[in-house]
């Protein structure tokens, strides 16, 4: 019985861990909107793409439109796994705020 309520704990526990995601922070500077993603360069010059953007980010900045490129943003931002057409996961990254340091 021991052992049985132990399995059932560590397999709830993954799953509550699958599906929670920790929004991170990073200040990155916009590279442009290119191929359906929204491209940044973070402080160290790695590139950074992001496939989605929550709506009260976009109605905030809208990043398709270039006047933003090359402008500095702070930006929270979730990572989820999901399966593609071909039933492969992949990585998808979400924007959930941006904001312009003042």
């Amino acid at each position: 019985m021991k052992s049985l309520l132990t399995v059932l704990f560590l397999t709830l526990t993954s799953l509550t861990s699958a599906y929670s995601q920790d929004a991170e922070k990073m200040d990155a500077t916009f590279v442009g909107y290119e191929d359906d993603m929204y491209v940044f360069t973070d402080n160290e010059g790695y590139r950074v793409e992001f496939s989605n953007i929550s709506k009260e980010a976009s109605q905030k900045y809208d990043l398709t439109d270039p006047m933003y490129v090359g402008k500095q943003f702070i930006l929270t931002f979730t990572v989820d796994t999901e399966m593609d057409e071909d039933d492969e996961e992949i990585q998808v990254s979400t924007i959930v705020t941006l904001m312009m340091p003042q």
